[in-house]
């Protein structure tokens, strides 16, 4: 009797396999992308980027963030609403990953045939920023004078240069000066905009875009000031590197943490606790909320 129960056990588990849903798996395409570009006009400043992460969605549903280059599996058929939204790393953070909204996303209506491959042009993939938001370039040292003054306790002064000493260039970008920080060994740099900035509070975004370079380690924040009292708040503090980088500063926390500011200063800043002179490259600062 055992044995007769096992036989019928076993006949029921083939039986629910032989029940199981055999539709095939749906057909998929590719989306080839190579890298993400920005094109920046009018008075939006550079078009520098350091785009490094896409999200992809399908007819409304999200299908997933990709690191560039990357092919992505998307469903195959006609008609298809793919959107593709441009991301940045968080202060530079590698592990920080966020849709950057300051730019628009793509929006593409494409007819995919099973297993094809589609690979974005160089218009499709370059973004535009968008207009829903306020773009300020506080300082790209191209013009006449600075708009970052020397703070007090600053050992050194920041100089404008060309490309011929060092500065940072952009294909098809002229002219190519930068801001420059020379920095003699145990000595402060720092320097403020003298201008306060009325920026958006209460959780809202804050971004501050940067190219820079430099032998030491280089601080950023703002100072909020209050009816009685301005305070100082650094947001973030980049590791020194051999070539120019851009970076993507979010200010939210600092300036909604001070609610009873009626509007804030930028400042940047260097300390060189070594034996050797230092440089600090500076460019492309653009404020956007």
């Amino acid at each position: 009797m055992k044995r007769l129960s096992i036989i019928l056990f076993l006949g029921l588990i083939a039986l629910g396999f032989q029940r199981c849903d055999t539709a095939p798996a749906p057909e998929v395409a590719y989306i080839t992308v190579d890298t993400l570009l920005v094109n920046a006009t009018g008075t939006q400043g550079t078009s520098s980027s350091k785009l490094n992460t896409l999200w992809v969605e399908q007819n409304g549903a999200q299908i997933g963030a990709f690191i560039p280059p990357c092919e992505i599996p998307v469903l195959a058929g006609e008609k298809q609403e793919i959107r593709i939204i441009p991301g940045i790393s968080i202060n530079g953070s590698y592990t920080q990953r966020n849709q950057y909204e300051m730019l628009k996303a793509k929006n593409f209506t494409w007819d995919l045939e099973p297993y094809s491959k589609r690979s974005l042009s160089n218009v499709q993939k370059t973004f535009t920023y968008n207009d829903n938001f306020t773009i300020r370039i506080v300082e790209d040292f191209d013009g006449v004078g600075l708009s970052f003054n020397r703070a007090p306790q600053s050992d050194t002064t920041l100089q404008i240069v060309d490309d011929a000493e060092g500065s940072y260039q952009h294909p098809g970008e002229t002219p190519n000066s930068s801001g420059k920080v020379t920095m003699l060994p145990k000595t402060i740099a720092e320097f403020r905009t003298p201008e306060a900035f009325e920026l958006p509070k209460a959780g809202a975004n804050v971004w501050l875009e940067v190219n820079y370079k430099t032998e030491v380690p280089l601080t950023f924040g703002v100072i909020a000031n209050e009816l009685l009292q301005s305070l100082q708040a650094p947001v973030v503090t980049l590791f020194p590197n051999d070539h120019w980088n851009k970076v993507y500063l979010n200010l939210v926390t600092e300036v909604s943490g001070y609610p009873n500011a009626g509007d804030y200063n930028l400042f940047f800043g260097a300390i060189n606790s070594t034996d050797d002179t230092a440089t600090v490259f500076i460019d492309n600062i653009k404020l956007l909320y």
